[in-house]
């Protein structure tokens, strides 16, 4: 038995990446040129913001448990390291969303409401599982962020929400790390005589 070889375009699934971009304006009859940029950035954002949280889960995963193996600090930090470079790159990718003026925007703004890229459950899960507290986010509508999720968007939501952060994790593998206290030395108490 012969097996097709797998190509390119089939391994990366191109052709469902490259027709998921359905213009609303052309849909209703007047096609805006740049409602096209203003998808494909915000797909690319949601696709880095897939990549992120699989980053942070198996940071996650490797600091869950009473003992965090040593031999994973580098992958750790390496993971961190590209999770700081995915959002150098999200960051200077608002540059080329700059290039459509405000006026372009509003050609095909109406046509999008009331959806909202507040209602990205990929950036909300981020924030979740890195820790951020729930008395320190910034309030939509005066609403909890979730309010304007749909109900499954809002279900993951909470779960992250719930789920221990990476924060708290590692906070916790801090407060256990094994060179507070050696021997004759105690970590706390020079800390508090210097």
């Amino acid at each position: 038995m012969t097996s097709k070889k797998l190509s390119y375009g089939e391994y990366l699934k191109l052709d469902a990446i490259l027709d998921s971009q359905t213009l609303k304006s052309e849909q209703n009859g007047n096609f805006v040129h740049d409602e096209m940029l203003f998808i494909i950035i915000h797909q690319t954002y949601e696709l880095w913001f897939k990549q992120i949280l699989h980053e942070i889960d198996s940071i996650i995963e490797m600091f869950k448990g009473n003992y965090a193996e040593e031999e994973n600090t580098g992958i750790v930090v390496a993971r961190l390291g590209r999770v700081i470079e995915i959002q150098k790159l999200l960051i200077d990718q608002v540059s080329i969303l700059e290039t459509m003026t405000p006026m372009d925007f509003l050609e095909f703004r109406d046509l999008l409401t009331p959806a909202s890229g507040f209602q990205s459950i990929q950036f909300r899960q981020i924030e979740n599982k890195l820790g951020m507290d729930a008395k320190n986010r910034v309030r939509f509508g005066k609403q909890r962020y979730d309010k304007y999720l749909e109900q499954d968007d809002r279900n993951k939501a909470i779960k992250s929400e719930n789920s221990p952060s990476l924060f708290m994790l590692l906070e916790n593998w801090l407060e256990r790390t094994p060179f507070l206290q050696f021997e004759e030395f105690n970590f706390w108490e020079s800390y508090q005589q210097s």
